[in-house]
């Protein structure tokens, strides 16, 4: 057979996927919209989403077009296929709950984060802020401290591939965008096996990640957890808190390691 099976695609199919990444991003749109978004032509977008409308994936909703219901259980299905995910989900909601905190599960997913699950403790602050940030995997890790507990774990040809593509750019005063500070910084928590974001991020809010690593060292993901930074300042910061997301990750490494095994 001519040709190599991996590098063909077709057309229509890559068409559906830029009007579904642009539903998503967008929130929803006409018609026109995501002829603009997409270099595609009216009529071609309408078929497509004549399409996608019949088979639950796309509803249109007063004039616009959104992601439709379908994919709620698709999404559902993919996060329950992940080891990582069934690992930790009890460790996210025991951080969340214990320290009044936004827990969260993130994984690398194309050189972004990509939230695999969060719980928020009742009195947890912030919430907002972190629901928006869900729906969608996080360009910029080079400020959070999942994303850097990520990042250290990565081969440095790889972490320097991410920064090249997605930049480092500044979201508060306390943000690191000088590469090689990071690249120090990224050393630090190797050796430390934790990683802070100083309200690098949303001033007033502070993080502590661990990174989750496989048997052989490769990073899997990482737990965080954030909360004020007006009341994680203290020993209790540098002691309990970090003690407390350190031991979920190794708690989760341990879940992944002896999952169905016979003992």
């Amino acid at each position: 057979m001519a040709g190599n099976t991996e590098d063909r695609k077709i057309q229509s199919v890559d068409r559906t996927c830029d009007i579904l990444q642009e539903l998503g991003e967008s929130g929803g749109s006409t018609v026109s919209e995501l002829a603009e978004g997409t270099d595609l032509t009216p009529g071609t977008v309408h078929t497509h989403l004549s399409t996608l409308a019949s088979n639950g994936f796309v509803q249109q909703v007063d004039g616009e077009y959104k992601l439709g219901m379908e994919f709620v259980p698709f999404g559902e299905w993919v996060r329950r296929q992940s080891p990582l995910y069934r690992a930790a989900k009890t460790e996210v909601d025991d951080l969340a709950h214990e320290y009044d905190a936004v827990a969260h599960l993130v994984t690398e997913y194309r050189g972004k984060t990509l939230t695999l699950y969060e719980m928020a403790g009742e009195e947890a602050v912030g919430k907002e802020v972190h629901t928006a940030k869900r729906g969608r995997p996080q360009t910029h890790i080079h400020c959070t401290a999942g994303g850097k507990a990520i990042l250290a774990y990565l081969p440095e040809e790889r972490t320097r591939e991410i920064i090249d593509d997605c930049g480092l750019p500044p979201y508060t005063s306390h943000t690191v965008t000088d590469e090689e500070t990071l690249f120090a910084e990224l050393e630090t928590i190797r050796e430390q096996e934790y990683a802070i974001n100083h309200e690098e991020v949303v001033h007033g809010n502070r993080a502590i990640g661990a990174p989750v690593l496989d048997d052989d060292g490769t990073i899997l993901g990482s737990i965080s957890m954030s909360g004020p930074a007006s009341k994680w300042r203290d020993e209790r910061f540098q002691d309990e808190l970090v003690d407390a997301v350190v031991r979920a990750a190794n708690s989760v490494e341990i879940n992944i390691h002896t999952a169905d095994r016979s003992p």
